[in-house]
């Protein structure tokens, strides 16, 4: 069973022909013994923590828990897979502690620590995988998204759509990261990216695809092309008409 902690970012799954999108503080347990995978989305930069939970009950219990509470917790935490759920800021500070554990002398201390990290981040899991999840729309995020859709062949200016939403430029920039997961510039360029893998496949000339979406040149596009994907245009072409 994997557990994904999407921290900051967006990451893409294809789990059994389904295609999820995780973003900023998402949270994915994907069930044993399911093809899953990245697809054609390479990883995207962001923060992105994975903890695989082995389960073979002939190798003893989860972190030598009693069994009943062993086998509670696992079969818990697969009765809440295949849907994203959101996280809590407080899980990094564990998944941080927990790889500063892994990274140490595996003295008994540190094993009993990692095994008491593990737990408490397994059920703090749990726990917000069984929560409600309320999710208020919101119109300025509404505002934000149509805008930049519509404008994604021109360069766009932070500017101009914090005025749309008559916040501060310095104001906008922390609200936009909290509702989009990313910096605007990083998340308008990432979408700018995924138009342009559509046009890459109707189109022979990278240079007209990097003039219709708004970058000042061809070499500037191909460099932020490989930033999201790690691939130049014309390999991620190739690549995608072999398979």
């Amino acid at each position: 069973m994997e557990i994904c902690f999407c921290i900051r970012g967006q990451q893409y799954y294809e789990l059994e022909g389904k295609l999820l999108k995780l973003r900023g503080n998402d949270i994915l347990i994907v069930p044993p013994n399911h093809a899953h995978s990245s697809g054609v989305y390479p990883e995207d930069i962001g923060e992105l923590y994975w903890l695989q939970v082995y389960i073979d009950h002939t190798q003893g219990q989860l972190c030598n828990l009693p069994e009943e509470q062993s086998d509670f917790l696992i079969s818990s935490l697969k009765a809440n897979t295949g849907e994203i759920f959101k996280g809590s800021l407080s899980l990094k500070s564990l998944l941080q502690k927990l790889i500063d554990q892994l990274e140490s002398d595996q003295t008994t201390l540190v094993q009993l620590t990692t095994n008491q990290l593990l737990v408490q981040l397994l059920l703090e899991t749990l726990e917000l995988s069984q929560t409600v999840q309320i999710v208020v729309p919101s119109e300025r995020v509404k505002i934000i998204d149509d805008f930049i859709a519509k404008n994604l062949h021109r360069i766009i200016y932070v500017d101009e759509l914090a005025e749309l939403v008559n916040f501060s430029t310095a104001y906008f920039k922390s609200w936009f990261k909290q509702h989009f997961g990313a910096p605007p510039k990083a998340y308008i360029n990432r979408l700018k990216i995924e138009r342009a893998k559509e046009e890459l496949l109707k189109t022979n000339s990278v240079t007209e695809v990097a003039y219709n979406l708004g970058f000042s040149t061809s070499q500037y596009f191909a460099t932020t092309f490989k930033k999201f994907t790690g691939m130049s245009p014309k390999v991620f072409r190739a690549q995608v008409e072999k398979s």
